[in-house]
């Protein structure tokens, strides 16, 4: 489907050429979730705006369904980042998510029936009568998501859509991509610097190096299907603890480096609770039970010091 072969791309700067991407070779298969993953500044962006045909690469190419890519493909629909700058303030949110099916030449009614089957689909069906700037920022980047959808596209690119938004937003978001692609079966480019992200969402994971990038590793990802936010993840976290391991039994030592050392407690890790100090529990003491009506010991507590000053002089102004 998407066939990416030795891609290459030098940026040619005022002071000298910067090599964003030295050598790319992958593929992406028809009706699979792609995540590529690699550190700030490797040049993930760029890789996807060579693949939709928005930058000429240096060398290589790009092919979709045989054919090289040179530009903008009819079939494919990009997801921006920014979200705040890809929507026009201007228009309505109806307005923004049929604006690319003019091109296609289709009726009013046909664009309004996409329109609304979109918003529909990222839960905004009563939205199409707002304004962007209305919206909050996870609405804003469902907007994105919807009018790329409307576009009926084959392949659908996404360049950190979800860096934006909080958390929460983020998991629904994350959720809502992975039953698009189910329900529309699309192809899928995602893009993430985030390794958990790009696990929970894609079938097989590409991972970068930095600048200038190459393909480290491939990664196929053996998760079900039908993921969830906390049972998925929790089974992934699992193996990592031993066969019959609990968080209780997993306790820092107590150990001490000695008189006047360190202490010889080890770092709690992710499966370590941290310690708390609590005081000892109704009668009984660091050392020992205390008995009700033992006297306790006496503690002379020393007078503190206190130093006056002395009076000021006040000056004999005759």
């Amino acid at each position: 489907m998407l066939e990416v072969r030795g891609l290459r791309k030098v940026y040619e700067g005022s002071a000298r050429p910067v090599e964003a991407v030295r050598d790319l070779t992958f593929t992406v298969a028809s009706g699979e979730l792609v995540c590529v993953v690699g550190p700030s500044g490797c040049g993930k962006t760029t890789l996807l705006k060579c693949v939709g045909g928005l930058l000429a690469p240096t060398g290589g190419e790009v092919s979709l369904a045989g054919r090289r890519v040179q530009g903008p493909p009819p079939g494919m629909a990009f997801v921006f980042q920014e979200y705040g700058r890809s929507l026009f303030p201007w228009m309505r949110v109806g307005a923004n998510v049929g604006l690319p099916l003019k091109r296609k030449g289709l009726s009013r009614a046909r664009r309004r029936e996409l329109v609304a089957d979109a918003l529909a689909s990222v839960g905004l069906a009563d939205a199409a009568g707002a304004y962007p700037w209305e919206l909050s920022g996870g609405m804003q980047q469902r907007v994105a998501i919807a009018r790329a959808l409307a576009y009926e596209p084959e392949v659908l690119l996404m360049d950190e859509p979800f860096a934006a938004v909080d958390a929460q937003t983020r998991a629904d978001l994350e959720d809502l991509v992975r039953r698009l692609w189910r329900e529309r079966g699309m192809t899928v480019l995602f893009v993430t610097h985030d390794i958990d992200e790009a696990v929970y969402l894609g079938e097989r994971v590409i991972v970068l190096s930095s600048s200038p990038t190459v393909v480290r590793d491939q990664l196929v990802v053996d998760l079900p299907d039908e993921r969830d936010q906390v049972h998925t993840r929790v089974a992934r976290a699992s193996p990592s603890c031993a066969p019959g391991c609990t968080s209780r039994s997993r306790r820092p030592s107590a150990g001490r480096a000695g008189r006047g050392g360190r202490s010889g407690r080890r770092r709690p890790g992710p499966l370590t609770p941290v310690r708390r100090a609590t005081r000892p529990a109704r009668g009984f003491s660091r050392a020992g039970p205390v008995r009700r009506g033992a006297p306790g010991p006496s503690i002379r507590v020393p007078p503190a010091r206190v130093r006056t000053a002395a009076p000021r002089r006040r000056p004999n102004c005759r």
